[in-house]
């Protein structure tokens, strides 16, 4: 099996999963944070799938991002978007503060997927190996200030978007939900 279509099969996972675990959960519920913690679900959800597109659609494939292409600003406004366009730096009040639609927001991360694997379905094995850097993590994350366009891709489509999902479901044990269905 090729790299490039285990990726498109994981991608189509990561990209699904958050369906099923949002699946009855109230606005409220949502929104919900912690004590001493800043995230929420819905802005978990956000973050994960608007970084994947920022950083893989501008940094590896050199087009513009879904969100920009596909006109999803007005159906997911942020006016405060932080140091990044997907929420680095927002404090706990401006998270508190966002009122997205969940459906538009797995909307959203189904049309990052499709984008991500439609391109990784249309490059060449010398190019999914091509190496990138990727600056911003040097001293952040070992290793990773330079990486091939497939290990940026898994890195960020599978990698950030299962950290994340964690933490989705970490939130829903916090509020004494079932994380995970298994």
């Amino acid at each position: 099996m090729a790299a490039n279509v285990a990726l498109m099969k994981n991608l189509a996972f990561w990209h699904w999963y958050p369906e099923m675990l949002v699946e009855g959960l109230t606005p409220e519920q949502l929104r919900w944070q912690p004590e001493a913690h800043d995230t929420s679900i819905i802005f978990a959800l956000w973050h994960t799938y608007r970084a994947e597109d920022e950083i893989l659609h501008g940094v590896v494939m050199g087009r513009p991002s879904v969100f920009t292409s596909q006109g999803w600003a007005a159906r997911l406004p942020v006016e405060q978007t932080g140091v990044t366009p997907f929420g680095n730096g927002l404090s706990r009040e401006q998270i508190a503060g966002l009122r997205l639609d969940v459906g538009e927001v797995l909307a959203y991360a189904k049309a990052v997927g499709e984008s991500e694997a439609s391109y990784l379905g249309s490059i060449s094995d010398e190019e999914a190996a091509a190496e990138i850097k990727l600056p911003f993590f040097t001293g952040v994350y070992q290793g990773v200030d330079v990486m091939s366009k497939a290990e940026t891709i898994a890195f960020f489509a599978i990698g950030h978007t299962s950290e994340h999902l964690g933490e989705v479901q970490m939130l829903k044990g916090l509020m004494g939900l079932k994380g995970a269905p298994l």
